[in-house]
């Protein structure tokens, strides 16, 4: 029961420690459902150290997060300025 409470006041989010009540924390899977972005790339980005545990993803009882917000930073740093044509 006391699961259940502590579940319902969070809003059901099993966001890492430190992730503060809003929802810039979301399961692998639902960031695929939000950006197309599959776990297994999340998994390479993560491997190959582009994006780094704690910042961009974390991984807490085996289950693997996404920060949107930091994300959505390092998109937008991988976008090219236009170029005049």
């Amino acid at each position: 029961m006391k699961q259940a409470e502590a579940a319902a006041t969070a809003g059901g989010n099993n966001a890492p420690a430190g992730a503060g009540s809003s929802a810039d924390w979301v399961l692998a899977e639902k960031f695929e459902e939000l950006t197309g972005v599959t776990p297994m790339a999340i998994h390479n980005r993560r491997r190959t150290g582009v994006w780094l545990d704690g910042k961009h993803c974390a991984v807490v009882a085996r289950r693997l997060y996404v920060n949107i917000k930091e994300a959505d930073q390092w998109i937008q740093s991988q976008i090219s300025p236009r170029r005049p044509a």
